[in-house]
Protein backbone atom coordinates (compact mmCIF):
# COMPACT_ATOMS: atom_id res chain seq x y z
CA UNK A 1 0.00 0.00 0.00
CA UNK A 2 0.93 3.01 -0.62
CA UNK A 3 1.73 5.55 2.15
CA UNK A 4 1.86 9.37 2.03
CA UNK A 5 2.94 12.44 3.67
CA UNK A 6 0.37 15.42 2.59
CA UNK A 7 1.39 19.27 3.84
CA UNK A 8 -1.42 21.16 2.67
CA UNK A 9 -0.32 25.16 2.74
CA UNK A 10 -2.95 27.33 0.58
CA UNK A 11 -2.24 30.68 0.73
CA UNK A 12 -3.95 33.02 -1.60
CA UNK A 13 -2.30 33.78 -4.78
CA UNK A 14 -2.17 37.70 -6.02
CA UNK A 15 -5.01 38.14 -8.03
CA UNK A 16 -4.22 39.24 -11.81
CA UNK A 17 -4.02 42.27 -12.92
CA UNK A 18 -7.15 43.87 -13.87
CA UNK A 19 -6.08 45.12 -16.89
CA UNK A 20 -4.62 41.93 -18.46
CA UNK A 21 -5.60 39.12 -20.15
CA UNK A 22 -7.56 36.96 -18.31
CA UNK A 23 -6.25 33.60 -18.50
CA UNK A 24 -6.04 30.50 -15.78
CA UNK A 25 -2.88 28.17 -15.96
CA UNK A 26 -1.85 25.78 -18.71
CA UNK A 27 -3.26 22.56 -16.55
CA UNK A 28 -6.49 24.18 -17.00
CA UNK A 29 -6.82 24.25 -21.43
CA UNK A 30 -9.11 21.29 -20.88
CA UNK A 31 -12.11 21.35 -18.92
CA UNK A 32 -11.38 23.64 -16.37
CA UNK A 33 -7.57 24.43 -17.55
CA UNK A 34 -6.12 27.45 -19.14
CA UNK A 35 -3.65 29.10 -21.71
CA UNK A 36 -1.52 31.59 -21.36
CA UNK A 37 1.76 33.73 -23.12
CA UNK A 38 3.77 31.46 -25.11
CA UNK A 39 7.36 31.36 -25.25
CA UNK A 40 8.97 32.39 -28.22
CA UNK A 41 9.67 29.20 -30.04
CA UNK A 42 8.66 25.52 -29.24
CA UNK A 43 9.70 23.86 -26.11
CA UNK A 44 11.52 20.69 -27.04
CA UNK A 45 15.06 20.57 -25.99
CA UNK A 46 15.82 18.23 -22.98
CA UNK A 47 17.81 18.95 -20.65
CA UNK A 48 20.51 16.40 -21.02
CA UNK A 49 21.92 18.24 -24.02
CA UNK A 50 21.16 21.85 -23.41
CA UNK A 51 21.80 22.53 -19.73
CA UNK A 52 25.23 23.58 -18.56
CA UNK A 53 27.12 20.94 -16.64
CA UNK A 54 27.32 21.82 -13.07
CA UNK A 55 24.31 21.67 -10.54
CA UNK A 56 22.94 24.81 -9.47
CA UNK A 57 25.02 25.42 -5.28
CA UNK A 58 21.84 27.23 -4.10
CA UNK A 59 19.78 24.61 -3.49
CA UNK A 60 22.11 21.46 -2.65
CA UNK A 61 21.31 22.46 0.94
CA UNK A 62 17.57 21.46 0.71
CA UNK A 63 15.35 19.75 3.57
CA UNK A 64 15.51 16.10 4.22
CA UNK A 65 12.52 13.98 3.66
CA UNK A 66 10.04 12.50 6.37
CA UNK A 67 11.10 8.96 5.18
CA UNK A 68 7.28 8.18 5.26
CA UNK A 69 7.63 6.37 1.97
CA UNK A 70 8.81 2.83 2.64
CA UNK A 71 11.04 0.14 0.44
CA UNK A 72 8.65 -2.14 -1.37
CA UNK A 73 5.95 0.37 -1.88
CA UNK A 74 4.09 0.58 -4.86
CA UNK A 75 3.84 -1.76 -8.16
CA UNK A 76 6.90 -2.61 -9.89
CA UNK A 77 6.68 -0.20 -12.93
CA UNK A 78 8.95 2.38 -14.36
CA UNK A 79 6.88 5.32 -12.43
CA UNK A 80 6.47 6.87 -9.23
CA UNK A 81 5.90 4.83 -6.36
CA UNK A 82 4.98 6.79 -3.94
CA UNK A 83 4.64 10.59 -2.64
CA UNK A 84 7.11 11.68 0.18
CA UNK A 85 5.58 15.25 0.54
CA UNK A 86 3.14 17.77 -1.41
CA UNK A 87 3.25 21.65 -0.31
CA UNK A 88 0.99 23.08 -3.23
CA UNK A 89 1.16 26.90 -2.72
CA UNK A 90 -2.85 28.01 -3.96
CA UNK A 91 -3.37 25.34 -6.27
CA UNK A 92 -6.05 22.80 -6.22
CA UNK A 93 -6.52 21.12 -9.76
CA UNK A 94 -6.00 17.35 -9.72
CA UNK A 95 -6.13 17.23 -5.38
CA UNK A 96 -9.31 15.27 -5.79
CA UNK A 97 -7.35 12.37 -7.00
CA UNK A 98 -3.95 12.51 -5.16
CA UNK A 99 -1.75 10.69 -4.91
CA UNK A 100 -2.89 8.24 -7.89
CA UNK A 101 -2.48 10.95 -10.16
CA UNK A 102 0.92 10.93 -9.92
CA UNK A 103 1.34 7.22 -10.75
CA UNK A 104 1.39 5.56 -13.77
CA UNK A 105 2.45 6.66 -17.13
CA UNK A 106 2.33 10.26 -18.64
CA UNK A 107 -1.45 10.83 -20.35
CA UNK A 108 -0.51 13.28 -23.20
CA UNK A 109 -3.42 14.05 -25.67
CA UNK A 110 -4.09 14.10 -29.14
CA UNK A 111 -0.74 15.32 -31.23
CA UNK A 112 1.43 16.34 -27.69
CA UNK A 113 -2.01 18.50 -26.47
CA UNK A 114 -1.71 19.23 -22.53
CA UNK A 115 -2.89 16.19 -20.29
CA UNK A 116 -5.58 17.27 -17.67
CA UNK A 117 -4.77 13.90 -15.72
CA UNK A 118 -2.29 16.12 -13.81
CA UNK A 119 -1.14 17.66 -10.43
CA UNK A 120 -0.67 21.41 -9.90
CA UNK A 121 1.54 22.73 -7.59
CA UNK A 122 1.26 26.53 -7.82
CA UNK A 123 3.76 29.03 -7.79
CA UNK A 124 6.38 28.21 -5.57
CA UNK A 125 4.88 24.94 -5.11
CA UNK A 126 7.02 21.53 -4.22
CA UNK A 127 6.32 17.79 -4.35
CA UNK A 128 8.93 14.81 -3.78
CA UNK A 129 8.34 11.56 -4.87
CA UNK A 130 10.14 7.91 -4.16
CA UNK A 131 10.71 5.42 -6.73
CA UNK A 132 11.57 1.68 -4.39
CA UNK A 133 14.50 -0.14 -5.50
CA UNK A 134 15.51 -1.12 -8.49
CA UNK A 135 14.87 3.09 -8.19
CA UNK A 136 16.89 5.61 -10.76
CA UNK A 137 20.57 4.71 -11.97
CA UNK A 138 22.90 6.35 -14.26
CA UNK A 139 23.07 4.73 -17.26
CA UNK A 140 23.97 6.32 -21.35
CA UNK A 141 22.59 9.62 -21.77
CA UNK A 142 18.85 10.25 -20.00
CA UNK A 143 18.47 8.34 -17.01
CA UNK A 144 14.27 9.76 -16.28
CA UNK A 145 12.19 11.67 -17.78
CA UNK A 146 9.77 14.73 -16.14
CA UNK A 147 6.40 15.11 -17.85
CA UNK A 148 3.79 18.17 -17.43
CA UNK A 149 1.83 19.16 -19.81
CA UNK A 150 3.19 22.25 -22.01
CA UNK A 151 0.76 24.00 -24.45
CA UNK A 152 1.05 24.37 -27.98
CA UNK A 153 -0.33 27.95 -28.64
CA UNK A 154 0.61 28.22 -32.47
CA UNK A 155 4.19 27.81 -33.22
CA UNK A 156 4.86 27.95 -29.77
CA UNK A 157 4.54 26.55 -26.56
CA UNK A 158 2.95 27.91 -22.67
CA UNK A 159 5.36 26.41 -20.68
CA UNK A 160 5.40 26.50 -16.14
CA UNK A 161 8.71 24.88 -15.17
CA UNK A 162 9.96 23.10 -12.35
CA UNK A 163 13.45 23.04 -10.65
CA UNK A 164 14.70 19.24 -10.82
CA UNK A 165 16.63 18.27 -7.74
CA UNK A 166 17.25 14.01 -6.91
CA UNK A 167 18.31 12.85 -3.80
CA UNK A 168 20.11 9.08 -3.16
CA UNK A 169 19.34 9.15 0.36
CA UNK A 170 16.59 11.93 0.74
CA UNK A 171 19.19 13.36 3.10
CA UNK A 172 21.45 15.58 0.28
CA UNK A 173 19.78 17.21 -2.44
CA UNK A 174 21.75 17.47 -5.93
CA UNK A 175 20.00 20.21 -8.49
CA UNK A 176 19.48 20.44 -12.01
CA UNK A 177 20.71 23.49 -13.86
CA UNK A 178 17.68 25.59 -14.00
CA UNK A 179 17.87 29.61 -14.18
CA UNK A 180 14.24 30.78 -15.25
CA UNK A 181 15.50 34.28 -15.94
CA UNK A 182 17.57 32.83 -18.70
CA UNK A 183 16.33 31.57 -21.82
CA UNK A 184 12.78 31.34 -22.83
CA UNK A 185 12.29 28.40 -22.93
CA UNK A 186 14.30 27.98 -20.03
CA UNK A 187 16.37 25.35 -20.99
CA UNK A 188 17.34 22.91 -18.00
CA UNK A 189 13.79 22.51 -16.40
CA UNK A 190 10.82 20.28 -16.02
CA UNK A 191 7.63 21.56 -17.94
CA UNK A 192 9.49 22.99 -21.20
CA UNK A 193 9.27 20.19 -24.05
CA UNK A 194 5.78 18.93 -25.00
CA UNK A 195 4.60 15.51 -23.99
CA UNK A 196 3.79 12.47 -26.74
CA UNK A 197 3.86 9.72 -25.23
CA UNK A 198 -0.19 9.30 -23.92
CA UNK A 199 -2.96 6.25 -23.43
CA UNK A 200 -3.89 5.84 -27.01
CA UNK A 201 -0.68 5.76 -28.87
CA UNK A 202 1.96 2.94 -28.80
CA UNK A 203 4.74 5.47 -27.50
CA UNK A 204 7.43 3.93 -25.14
CA UNK A 205 7.18 6.76 -22.37
CA UNK A 206 10.87 5.45 -20.73
CA UNK A 207 12.05 6.18 -24.54
CA UNK A 208 13.74 9.97 -24.27
CA UNK A 209 14.05 9.51 -28.22
CA UNK A 210 10.19 9.59 -29.01
CA UNK A 211 8.11 10.31 -25.46
CA UNK A 212 8.91 13.74 -25.35
CA UNK A 213 8.97 15.27 -21.71
CA UNK A 214 12.07 16.24 -20.07
CA UNK A 215 14.99 14.09 -19.65
CA UNK A 216 17.63 14.29 -16.80
CA UNK A 217 21.07 12.45 -16.83
CA UNK A 218 22.14 11.76 -13.17
CA UNK A 219 25.58 11.91 -14.33
CA UNK A 220 25.09 15.68 -14.45
CA UNK A 221 24.69 16.04 -11.30
CA UNK A 222 27.20 13.55 -10.13
CA UNK A 223 25.10 10.98 -8.81
CA UNK A 224 25.17 7.31 -9.38
CA UNK A 225 21.39 6.64 -8.33
CA UNK A 226 18.58 8.73 -7.09
CA UNK A 227 15.15 7.31 -5.31
CA UNK A 228 13.80 11.17 -4.61
CA UNK A 229 12.75 13.37 -7.09
CA UNK A 230 11.49 16.91 -5.90
CA UNK A 231 10.25 19.31 -8.18
CA UNK A 232 9.75 23.20 -7.20
CA UNK A 233 7.99 25.69 -9.24
CA UNK A 234 9.58 28.90 -10.86
CA UNK A 235 6.85 29.86 -12.84
CA UNK A 236 6.55 33.37 -10.89
CA UNK A 237 10.68 33.87 -11.67
CA UNK A 238 9.96 32.72 -15.13
CA UNK A 239 7.44 35.12 -16.52
CA UNK A 240 8.56 38.04 -14.00
CA UNK A 241 4.94 38.39 -12.28
CA UNK A 242 2.30 36.17 -10.67
CA UNK A 243 -0.05 36.86 -13.75
CA UNK A 244 -0.14 32.68 -14.39
CA UNK A 245 -0.62 32.00 -10.81
CA UNK A 246 -4.38 32.74 -10.30
CA UNK A 247 -6.98 30.01 -10.03
CA UNK A 248 -7.09 26.18 -9.10
CA UNK A 249 -4.65 25.07 -11.75
CA UNK A 250 -1.40 27.66 -11.13
CA UNK A 251 1.94 26.96 -11.35
CA UNK A 252 4.11 23.23 -12.56
CA UNK A 253 1.51 20.65 -13.08
CA UNK A 254 3.02 16.99 -12.65
CA UNK A 255 1.46 14.53 -15.45
CA UNK A 256 4.17 11.79 -14.49
CA UNK A 257 7.90 10.75 -14.04
CA UNK A 258 9.38 8.10 -15.63
CA UNK A 259 12.54 5.83 -14.94
CA UNK A 260 14.87 5.16 -17.90
CA UNK A 261 17.85 3.40 -16.71
CA UNK A 262 16.72 1.10 -13.25
CA UNK A 263 18.97 -0.37 -11.56
CA UNK A 264 19.42 -4.44 -11.10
Amino acid sequence: MRRLLLVLTLPACSPTDPGSEVATSAAETSGEMSTGEPTTGAATTTATTTAATTADPLDMDDSPVAFTCEPGVGPSDAFVDCVESFSPEGAMFGQDRFPQVVFGPPQAGPEGTGSVDVLSLGCGGEITVYFAAPAIVDGPGADFIVFENPLPVGKSTFVEPARVLVSADGLTWHAFPCDPLGDHPPLGCAGVARVFAGPDNAIDPTDPATAGGDAFDLAQVGLSSAKYVRLRDVGEAYYGARTWCGGGGGGFDLDAIAVVHEGP
